[in-house]
């Protein structure tokens, strides 16, 4: 279905959809228009009114979310800044430590010291 002023939710479903599909390598916002068949300036002021960000930091969000999950796994925060799509671990860290409040290096360091407490009693 053509997305229209009306159609806002399903416009906004469907670009939350690609958005999640296409971490690492996201459209941009023309495109991601196109894909759901909306104007971009429409689609982000649809977008921020369903999800209360703008595209943009709702895919930065995504990934610090993701980064969280492979940081908690083990996983090296220059590998994760790759997999979840930021351009290099400072960029991780800039967002990381913005949404979460520490970087992902202090994060990985108080999961692993919890684990291995709750590990030992």
């Amino acid at each position: 279905p053509e997305a229209r002023p009306g159609n806002d939710d399903l416009a906004v479903r469907l670009a939350r959809e690609i958005l999640h599909e296409r971490l690492v390598d996201p459209p941009t916002i023309e495109d991601l228009a196109l894909a759901v068949k909306a104007k971009p300036f429409a689609l982000i002021r649809a977008f921020k009114a369903v999800t209360g960000l703008p595209p943009h930091a709702y895919l930065n969000t995504l990934r610090v979310s993701r980064a969280r999950g492979l940081l908690d796994s083990g996983v090296p925060a220059a590998r994760v800044a790759a997999d979840v799509g930021f351009t290099d671990q400072a960029h991780l860290t800039r967002h990381f430590k913005r949404i979460v409040g520490v970087p992902p290096a202090a994060y990985q360091r108080a999961g692993t010291y919890k684990t291995e407490a709750e590990n030992s009693t």
